[in-house]
């Protein structure tokens, strides 16, 4: 399922505030925390790291140890595998061609009302389905310095969720968001850019 940043899979009632528009793109703070993301019947958990707009999220699919690092300010997105030394890259002309541009460009979302999530105030967005954003419509609940810590949406093979635990905000090291010395990547192939996000939207912020 390839699915570009996050609608609603529970019934959410409408706020009363008037609707504002948005541009959501990567965090600035740091921040470290666990994200769980549940697509297609499946759960995918692991350790994420973001700073300075960039990201990394370190996960197994089918045993096999993944990274998946977002550098937005350069416009580049990798896929690591540890367990084989070897790396893919994307840029941005190749997120534009794969339909999922939203990855470095922001996207664009409205403002949806105010919500308590596990005791961090938040946001509410909505994220209206076009072909910037492979269609999909999502909730996104983003805290006040900029976290995504909850999202919920569907696209066009299923229901997707996300939910961060264990947030903690500081700075990260700047190495966790290189390749490791000597890895040379090569050109991500078609069909797998879903896989730099862990089958999730962009990770936005305000």
């Amino acid at each position: 399922m390839r699915i570009v940043f996050f609608a609603a899979l529970f019934a959410i009632a409408a706020s009363a505030l008037p609707a504002r528009s948005a541009v959501l793109t990567p965090p600035e703070i740091g921040y470290s925390a666990t994200r769980i993301v549940n697509t297609g019947g499946n759960e995918i958990s692991g350790k994420l790291y973001s700073q300075d707009r960039n990201e990394r999220w370190e996960m197994s699919v089918q045993g096999m140890r993944q990274v998946s690092i977002l550098q937005h300010d350069a416009g580049r997105a990798f896929l690591y595998m540890p367990d084989m030394n070897m790396a893919m890259t994307m840029n941005t002309a190749d997120a534009e061609k794969y339909g999922v541009s939203g990855i470095f460009t922001g996207i664009e979302a409205e403002e949806a009302g105010r919500d308590n999530v596990n005791g961090e105030g938040t946001t509410r967005y909505r994220i209206a389905p076009n072909p910037k954003n492979g269609n999909t419509e999502a909730m996104l609940w983003i805290t006040d310095d900029g976290i995504p810590v909850k999202a919920e949406g569907q696209g066009s093979q299923g229901t997707f969720s996300m939910e961060l635990k264990d947030l903690k905000r500081g700075p990260q090291e700047a190495s966790l968001f290189r390749l490791p010395d000597g890895v040379t990547p090569m050109t991500m192939p078609a069909g797998l850019p879903g896989m730099m996000q862990g089958r999730m939207p962009p990770m936005p912020a305000r």
